[in-house]
């Protein structure tokens, strides 16, 4: 019980960010967005959501100018996506084994779910997107 209670609330802390951390107020009112991201269409929306945000504290709304997306990882692409997607896998696997399994199996999960989890921050954040926007 404790586990899973500790497992909802770090959840819930991941979840809970400021709305709008990443806008750089910019001259002549053009302002920027720029994102670090392990995906580019979740780093877009990301972006957009922050930038309308920072807009609606103005009563106004975000008008887009220019939108980039890139990959700036340092090793492979398409190493650097499989080598996410099996990190992730095995924070999944380990930590619903950990949480939901028996003895044997809540170590052997919190091994592999700790494993993966590593793997996924040293893989760090491979893509940047920007996006350049006034508020109107």
């Amino acid at each position: 019980m404790i586990k899973r209670v500790g497992f909802l609330l770090l959840m819930s802390l991941l979840v809970s960010c400021a709305h709008h951390r990443d806008v750089r107020p910019g001259t002549e009112g053009v302002h920027k967005v720029l994102i670090h991201t392990d995906d580019q269409e979740e780093g877009a929306r990301d972006a957009i959501e922050q930038a309308n945000h920072f807009c609606k504290e103005r009563n106004q709304y975000a008008a887009f100018i220019n939108e980039e997306k890139k990959y700036t990882g340092s090793m492979n692409e398409s190493d650097y996506k499989n080598a996410k997607t099996a990190a992730k896998v095995a924070s999944m696997v380990g930590g619903t084994a950990y949480v939901f399994g028996g003895k044997k199996e809540s170590t052997a999960g919190g091994i592999v779910g700790l494993g993966g989890g590593i793997a996924d921050a040293a893989l760090g954040k491979g893509y940047t997107v920007e996006m350049k926007f006034k508020c109107q």
